[in-house]
């Protein structure tokens, strides 16, 4: 189930916070959250929901095995976490790798479907999985990795409700694509926390303007991608670039809006959930993007990977195996394709170059040149982000790096998206500035946002009863 379908935003959403703000007392909401919460998974996989809350327990058990300071007691846990991953989303790849053919469909997936089968044959009523990986199966492990890691570190104590936990790791608001929630920063608020009708408005607004990223930018890029890709248009240099810009409007107001809306929902139920963008295309460095993109996973290799292998407190050979090993892990946690380890190793060059000696230079440049550096090779990374294929990705890098003569006349009539996405991109690069963060300070400023917040959940509503479903990118990974 969506944020941005109907069916979430005229029945799910309204009748479960009609019951939470009903039902007296935090215990009760809590159980209420819990059970909106295991629906809400089960409406899109209803057989994962057994390994949700059986992973759940697993965890539960073995953090309060952990002793802090004692490794051997955290390894379990980690193994455990990162090989239910790595057979969900990664046994195909590897497989495919040493030359095994696999099933149509995956391991995994042909494992689950036969299970599913002979548990129905018995009485049961499952419905066989569509897809080998679970929702949020990558943001899950990371989270419940930075919970057991944080217990060993003695940062938080193990929970010693198996409802909290299994609470904290399944909340829907952020459960299928973050921002990755560590357990620190809401252990108190799961057992004391306050919602004021304010607050309650804020995250409203919150998720209203994280819908309309979605669904009046994100969706109507995407199509506009979609049809350069498939109509012809995308065959000519303009048509290539405009491919690649497009694709990076794309999924940045939908993984971006997918979070404004996760951190509104949160923000209803009494959670503050951390940022995980904060206007990342207006950076002039690499290095700057990546402290503003999708910073709860940033910060998560920060902490869990790059400094415990010795982040830069070691020799410089040692420190540049340490960013490209991170590098390769970021790449690949979004993907058991090639393209997103290559992706993540080219990022991680380029974060090399500039920490060497790039950096040095670009600060003696106007803020502008930077931009344009920065969004030049963003843009790049994005093509080798979206084109998981080889061909593709060469084809693709050719049209846009060896102009050739066009008829443009031609072009435009074949495939009209290049006047769409020519249309579409001062609107884009408007929504990508700070612009649109001026928060009123004024009572008749409060009382207009309020008014356009409302004006803008009719325009959204109004264009996901005209257009066809398209899921969030990061629904995928």
């Amino acid at each position: 189930m969506e944020f941005s379908s109907l069916y979430f935003l005229y029945l799910f959403l309204p009748l479960t916070l009609l019951v939470y703000f009903l039902v007296p007392g935090l215990r009760l909401k809590n159980i209420v959250l819990l059970a909106a919460s295991l629906l809400f998974y089960a409406m899109g996989q209803p057989v994962y929901v057994l390994l949700l809350v059986g992973l759940s327990y697993a965890n539960f058990a073995m953090a309060r095995c952990i002793r802090p300071g004692k490794r051997n007691t955290l390894l379990l846990p980690v193994v455990v976490n990162l090989a239910v991953l790595g057979l969900f989303k990664y046994l195909d790849f590897f497989l495919g790798i040493f030359g095994i053919t696999v099933a149509d469909g995956g391991v995994m997936l042909s494992a689950l479907r036969g299970i599913t089968n002979g548990l129905n044959s018995i009485g049961f009523a499952f419905r066989s999985p569509a897809s080998a990986l679970p929702l949020g199966l990558s943001f899950y492990a990371f989270q419940v990795i930075s919970y057991v890691a944080d217990v060993y570190r003695g940062k938080v104590k193990a929970e010693r409700s198996f409802f909290n936990l299994l609470l904290y790791l399944s909340m829907f608001p952020k459960m299928m694509q973050g921002p990755i929630v560590r357990y620190e920063q809401v252990a108190r608020q799961l057992m004391d926390r306050r919602t004021t009708p304010r607050a309650a408005f804020e995250g409203a607004q919150r998720f209203i303007i994280g819908l309309a990223k979605k669904v009046l930018l994100a969706d109507y890029a995407g199509k506009v991608v979609a049809s350069l890709s498939t109509g012809g248009g995308n065959g000519t240099f303009v048509g290539a670039w405009l491919a690649a810009l497009m694709f990076m409007f794309q999924i940045y107001f939908d993984f971006s809006g997918y979070s404004d809306m996760a951190i509104g929902l949160g923000r209803i139920f009494g959670f503050r959930y951390c940022e995980n963008f904060d206007l990342p295309y207006i950076s002039t460095s690499i290095t700057e993007f990546w402290r503003r993109w999708h910073m709860s996973l940033g910060s998560f290799f920060r902490d869990y990977v790059y400094i415990p292998l010795g982040g830069n407190r070691v020799k410089k050979s040692r420190w540049i195996r340490n960013i490209l090993v991170v590098w390769a892990l970021t790449g690949f946690w979004h993907g058991a394709q090639w393209n997103f380890l290559f992706w993540g190793l080219y990022y991680g060059l380029l974060l090399l170059a500039e920490k060497l000696f790039l950096g040095r230079l670009l600060e003696r440049l106007p803020k502008a040149v930077r931009w344009l550096y920065t969004a030049f090779f963003v843009l790049i990374g994005w093509v080798l982000f979206d084109l998981t294929d080889f061909p593709s990705l060469c084809h693709a890098l050719k049209l846009m790096f060896v102009p050739q003569a066009t008829d443009w006349v031609a072009a435009a009539a074949t495939n009209v998206s290049l006047l769409k996405a020519v249309v579409y991109l001062p609107l884009g690069i408007v929504c990508c500035l700070p612009l649109l963060r001026r928060e009123p300070k004024s009572t008749k400023g409060i009382l207009l946002a309020d008014l356009a917040s409302g004006l803008l959940l009719i325009v959204c509503i109004v264009f996901i009863l005209s257009s066809s479903y398209n899921p969030f990118i990061y629904f995928r990974f």
